[in-house]
């Protein structure tokens, strides 16, 4: 989040993409290369989910504000808010997402090593850090699964995986202190 790039570099797009994912519940890439500017209503995202037609409604935080601003100026209404698609033709439009996903990808390895994280970065790590993130806040499940747009637990537990051993020490040194 504190990564500074200029803003002529490719790279600074694709950090914007990453954040702007996890602000809005770590939405999916197809879901944003979709947005359009008149998707905004009253300082909030509404739109419906490609893959599952969930409907979700977002409020624009401060953060996500100050990334939308460099992509809604001169823009109409049925303009997509991020430089990803620019055809009408619906299967070259999946075309131009699946090749700026690959590029969003090879890009985010750049910035993983500019920041030094181990982890390999892709355009799903943004959503599942979303998901830890929520957790680790003690977000309820049910609220991460209702973010995610998962309509069973199951899925949404599959993202969180498991606590880090850290978090399990601290519960359990509690625990014991409890006693």
């Amino acid at each position: 989040m504190d990564l500074k790039l200029p803003k002529d570099m490719v790279l600074f797009r694709y950090r914007n993409y990453f954040i702007c994912s996890f602000l809005l519940y770590g939405m999916n890439f197809t879901d944003m290369a979709y947005l359009k500017v008149g998707n905004i209503i009253n300082g909030r995202i509404k739109f419906r989910r490609k893959k599952t037609g969930k409907l979700y409604d977002i409020k624009i935080t401060d953060q996500l504000s100050e990334i939308l601003i460099i992509y809604l100026e001169g823009k109409s209404k049925e303009d997509y808010i991020f430089p990803v698609i620019k055809r009408e033709n619906p299967a070259l439009q999946e075309r131009e997402i699946s090749w700026e996903r690959q590029r969003y990808n090879r890009g985010l390895k750049t910035i993983g090593e500019i920041c030094g994280i181990e982890q390999k970065l892709t355009t799903y790590v943004s959503r599942h850090s979303f998901a830890t993130q929520a957790m680790l806040n003690d977000v309820p499940l049910q609220a991460i699964s209702a973010m995610l747009g998962h309509s069973k637990l199951n899925t949404t537990q599959i993202y969180l995986k498991s606590l880090p051993s850290d978090l399990l020490d601290d519960y359990n040194k509690k625990l014991i202190s409890s006693l």
